[in-house]
């Protein structure tokens, strides 16, 4: 059993691998788009990409009913069981359809005023109309991603997302060239995800039987996956407004451009997050099926492995994100938005969390603990509340600690409630060898951009930092005989005896 284990948990690894790559990719991809965007078009039409962003995430959570979560544990259980799982995508397919294209279509209608309630004018009509036929793409897309996700497909997500993001940025990069401006976007929108829509059709339901017996019993089955789901509904709907609320609060209190330097400050941000959530993300699989089985030693046995790949990975990336902020955003946007460097650092500061969260982020999920989920969710927008005041005071900067305040606090609840329903076994002497490694690794790379004070030197910053840090994780001895399978695993028997030596396993 514990071989077994050890092989599957060293392919979920690998699996996570692809979709690191993807983000990755698609990050290089974003970035080079974004800032052309960022040059090309206004600080306020920054703000009102930002806005349409927030609609369209709204729109999409509203009309998920938690279904694309549950719908990825469902199926992976149902693997672990040997039980037909068409019967289930069927039935949230059907509805995501039915729902999807009503609040679709009140959007056409009533764009007008909705772009006068948002922006104070009717300008932004046609970019609102050409949203909502964009959200009906993200929508059905997103439930076959999870489809995918469920069963265990990671390499072909990370290829089709990075097929899609490459067609987004590469249109929307001709339309603004051509002088489209914010149609131009929209267009580049339409045609990216209709193309990720067009291959997640092709590729998903190809293994979902539609017959007539099938179609039946997915109306039968639909209250129950509703019952199950809507825990995680509320719990998303708190989480969009914790996802948005400090966007939603820009646009209250502070001028329009300063959401758009806002925007540019979490969009570097959340590309670091992508990265811990593809960790995560992979984990959801393997420890649903280990739930099917009733093998809830291996689910911690897997905590334990992952969370020593998770630290030795997120603990350098935030250290030195939150170090090279400046350059990044200069570099990434423009000296426009340079202001917003110390957004992105703090922001980075906080995201250490995520050195840990992905090793067991899924759990709760897998053991069905949906009413916790919504605890947490809530628990986040009561503690943005509280520190409110900290806008007022200190306008963005003030913002980005509320927002990382609420970070720790979701990931020591979501800890807490954890370790009630499955054994915790976090590596945590890894963990601490990778903080040290990454705190002096940003220290010295601190250094050196104080010394220099130029932020074209952020490539020599960034492989000075992985120099010292690969130093830092051989001397500190953070890897054993037991990782060598999983580097010859993602690299090949080659590359890993090289590899295997500078790491001095």
């Amino acid at each position: 059993m514990t071989e077994t284990t050890e092989l599957s948990i060293t392919s979920v690894a690998v699996d996570s691998v692809y979709l690191i790559l993807q983000n990755i990719f698609s990050t290089f991809i974003g970035v080079l788009g974004y800032a052309y965007m960022a040059r090309a078009i206004t600080q306020e039409e920054m703000g009102v990409i930002a806005g349409v962003t927030m609609l369209c995430s709204l729109i999409q959570t509203g009309v998920d009913l938690g279904m694309c979560s549950s719908i990825a544990k469902f199926i992976s259980e149902d693997i672990g069981r040997g039980l037909e799982y068409s019967k289930r995508v069927v039935s949230a397919l059907t509805l995501r359809l039915a729902l999807v294209l009503i609040v679709a279509l009140q959007i056409v209608i009533f764009s007008t005023h909705l772009s006068k309630a948002l922006f104070e004018t009717p300008a932004y009509s046609e970019v609102l109309t050409l949203a909502s036929i964009d959200v009906v793409f993200l929508s059905i897309s997103s439930l076959l991603n999870s489809v995918l996700w469920g069963l265990g497909r990671l390499k072909k997500m990370a290829i089709y997302g990075i097929s899609s993001t490459t067609v987004r940025w590469i249109s929307i990069t001709l339309f603004l060239f051509s002088g489209y401006r914010l149609i131009g976007v929209m267009y580049g929108w339409l045609i990216g995800d209709s193309t990720l829509l067009t291959i997640l059709a092709m590729s998903t339901l190809k293994h979902i039987n539609f017959s007539k017996n099938i179609m039946n019993e997915s109306i039968k089955l639909l209250p129950s996956m509703l019952r199950f789901s809507l825990p995680i509904y509320f719990g998303s709907m708190v989480s969009l407004l914790y996802t948005w609320y400090d966007k939603a609060l820009i646009l209250l209190f502070l001028p329009i451009q300063q959401l758009g330097m806002y925007n540019v400050a979490y969009k570097a941000f959340s590309v670091f997050v992508a990265i811990a959530s593809s960790l995560g993300s992979s984990l959801l699989p393997y420890y649903g099926v280990m739930y099917g089985k009733n093998d809830h030693k291996a689910i911690s046995e897997g905590v334990r492995r992952a969370s020593r790949y998770t630290t030795l990975a997120i603990f350098p990336l935030a250290s030195g994100l939150a170090t090279v902020a400046k350059p990044v955003i200069t570099l990434f946007a423009g000296v426009q938005y340079s202001e917003a460097w110390s957004v992105l650092a703090i922001l980075s500061a906080f995201g250490l969390v995520y050195g840990i969260l992905p090793s067991f982020s899924s759990l709760l999920l897998v053991y069905g603990k949906t009413k916790n989920i919504l605890l947490l969710d809530a628990a986040s927008v009561f503690v943005s509340l509280a520190f409110l005041p900290l806008l007022w005071q200190l306008n963005l900067i003030g913002l980005a600690v509320m927002r990382g305040l609420t970070l720790i606090v979701s990931f020591i609840l979501s800890y807490y409630y954890t370790s009630k329903i499955v054994k915790m076994n976090i590596d945590r002497n890894v963990a601490l060898k990778a903080l040290i490694s990454s705190i002096i690794m940003a220290a010295i790379v601190s250094m050196l951009q104080q010394t220099l004070q130029n932020n074209l030197l952020f490539p020599l910053y960034v492989i000075t930092g992985a120099i010292i840090y690969l130093v830092l994780v051989r001397v500190l001895k953070c890897l054993g005989k037991e990782d060598a399978q999983l580097i010859k695993a993602i690299i090949g028997e080659r590359a890993a005896k090289i590899a295997v030596k500078i790491l001095n396993i």
